[in-house]
């Protein structure tokens, strides 16, 4: 006797709407947890970028300094402690000198646009050599320097926004909690906040000034 082979007829379930929302809140959770370390992540990776960035201008700071009579890059008018048009010359000077890139006056953390070409030294402005850091000698009166052999540990370079007192930007590149920092002697570190002088000036940027 032949056996009748009853067909079997196989059905595909989709998922419920129960199932689906148990899905999406499990990609939420798993977002929610991860997001704030790859963030994390970005921002150590933006702080190692930019403390690159100092270094290499530092050695600019350097080199500048073997080429003047171990003087640093400063073209303020006598008696002139701070001038814009000297600031813009001396800064676009440097670049055109040295053959600098454009990019390594912004750090990956500001929101700024990065440099195309260097044209000014104003904060704020497109295409300064300021647009995340500034720089120690362009503040000196040119008759006492700065020469470099006589600053003892004084920061080069530096990021714009970091004042311990948070009058000055706040919001830029890492935010007010620090910033990076480039010396005199050629080392690069990041100082916190509490430890800066005054009006976003590294600390020991004070102890070298001329009284």
């Amino acid at each position: 006797m032949r056996r009748k082979l009853k067909s079997q007829r196989f059905t595909r379930r989709g998922f419920t709407l129960v199932e689906l929302l148990v899905v999406i809140g499990i990609i939420a959770l798993l977002i929610s947890i991860l997001l704030p370390a790859l963030n994390r992540a970005r921002e150590q990776s933006n702080k190692a970028k930019c403390l690159s960035n100092l270094r290499q201008l530092g050695q600019v700071m350097h080199l500048y300094a073997v080429d003047f009579k171990d003087r640093l890059p400063n073209t303020n008018p006598r008696g002139i402690a701070y001038d814009d048009l000297s600031i813009d010359l001396v800064l676009v000077g440097i670049v055109q000198k040295y053959s600098v890139s454009p990019g390594i006056f912004h750090c990956p953390s500001d929101k700024d646009d990065l440099p195309q070409n260097i044209t000014n030294g104003a904060f704020g402005a497109p295409d300064s050599g300021r647009t995340s850091y500034d720089f120690y000698s362009i503040y000196w009166v040119p008759e006492k320097g700065p020469k470099l052999a006589q600053l003892r540990n004084a920061p080069l370079a530096w990021e714009l926004g970091i004042d311990p007192t948070g009058v000055v930007r706040p919001e830029q590149n890492h935010g007010p909690k620090g910033g990076n920092v480039v010396h005199s002697d050629g080392h690069a570190e990041w100082q916190e906040a509490p430890i800066w002088d005054r009006g976003n000036w590294p600390h020991p940027a004070h102890d070298n000034y001329p009284k």
